[in-house]
């Protein structure tokens, strides 16, 4: 075996156990290695004969701290890139159905606080237009202008009630929303080893 063929040989085992950064510094070693022994005067042949195959160097650097704790990457055969592309409509629409469902989720809890919140700015609206316009109801007599004094002025109050109520739901939600938030990122991405956020 050449220099050439030892070196391709011994990067391309290399590759699967450690990290390309650890496989140039490590390929470049043993390269030096075999221009030292040539330059004692040895042949290609002879100074690669000297040192250990491939095979047992990559037995010795394994279990060192240069081992990559990764799962080992392979490359994608053709079979798993179109099955793949021909299994996008299941996968695809699979994927996009959970997408759907967490957002669905999420309009369910906000569905409240925006329920009370309309409420509440109804009630305050409508009691302050009702209290500042039951004057113009005197004109019809002073029955009917009390009378839409009082409801205005009650419901300027329903409505500030249900604001504090709001304020206090939104809260909750916000924090239930953020735990949500994180439930789904601590199952879908951290469980992969391979997406990290």
């Amino acid at each position: 075996m050449n220099r050439i063929e030892f070196i391709k040989t011994l990067s391309s085992h290399l590759s699967y156990v450690m990290r390309p950064e650890e496989v140039r510094e490590l390929v470049d070693y043993y390269d030096e290695m075999i221009l030292d022994l040539m330059e004692e005067g040895m042949t290609e042949e002879q100074a690669v004969s000297q040192l250990d195959t491939p095979e047992q160097i990559i037995d010795s650097v394994k279990g060192t701290p240069l081992e990559w704790d990764l799962p080992v990457s392979k490359k994608f055969s053709p079979y798993l890139v179109m099955l793949l592309i021909l299994g996008f409509p299941l996968w695809g629409s699979l994927g996009l159905a959970g997408i759907l469902l967490v957002f669905s989720l999420y309009v369910v809890i906000w569905c409240i606080p925006v329920m009370t919140g309309a409420l509440a700015f109804a009630g305050v609206a409508g009691g302050l237009a009702s209290t500042i316009l039951s004057p113009l109801a005197l004109m019809d007599g002073f029955h009917i202008g009390f009378t839409q004094l009082g409801i205005g002025l009650m419901l300027f109050g329903a409505g500030l009630l249900i604001t504090l109520i709001t304020i206090s739901i939104s809260k909750r939600f916000v924090r239930y929303s953020q735990k949500t938030t994180n439930y789904f990122k601590e199952k879908v991405f951290h469980k992969r080893g391979a997406i990290s956020l």
